[in-house]
């Protein structure tokens, strides 16, 4: 895979961490580079997401899927066993990606520390598909959370504002309101 862009964050507001109580920090395993690859011309966002509680969708509409540039494939390690329908309505956001082989996707509770990004972040897609980490229990938003980075396999951020379900570049946008 190419590797000229740094890696993707999402980064979860230090308003959130207020609101739904301190999360001890926890490592994972080193992150390769990730490529960008845009829904338009506006840049990547190397610091990733936010999370604002208080607004945003909760529950995502009925997901049909929008077109990607190539067919991706992942799978659910055990630590993601309690969201699983939650991820798998976000992995539904995207054709051509299914469950099967390719990407591991692993959940924990604690924040991830090596991102690339500043701050208390809650998903990191590694490499654009090489793995992907969520930590579900930080938002309510689990399925929006799992579709924006599994979007990183093919996308950077869109632009500024809430992420919601309404299109492919809002699903990319650089905050996650709940």
């Amino acid at each position: 895979m190419k590797s000229t862009v740094s890696r993707v964050a999402v980064l979860f507001a230090a308003v959130a961490a207020t609101v739904l109580g301190a999360i001890p920090a926890a490592s994972a395993a080193p992150a390769p580079d990730q490529p960008t690859m845009q829904l338009s011309a506006t840049t990547a966002d190397p610091e990733g997401v936010r999370f604002v509680p208080g607004k945003g969708q909760a529950v995502p509409p009925k997901i049909t899927g929008w077109d990607v540039p190539n067919a991706r494939q992942y799978y659910l390690e055990a630590s993601c066993n309690q969201w699983a329908g939650e991820i798998r309505q976000g992995a539904a956001a995207w054709n051509q990606l299914s469950e099967g082989g390719g990407t591991p996707v692993g959940c924990q509770t604690s924040y991830i520390t090596d991102c690339g990004g500043t701050g208390a972040i809650i998903g990191c897609n590694y490499g654009a598909g090489g793995r992907i980490t969520l930590v579900p229990t930080a938002t309510g938003q689990v399925a929006l959370l799992a579709a924006h980075e599994f979007g990183h396999d093919w996308y950077g951020h869109s632009g500024d504002g809430c992420a919601n379900w309404n299109s492919p570049a809002d699903v990319m946008r650089t905050t996650i309101c709940g």
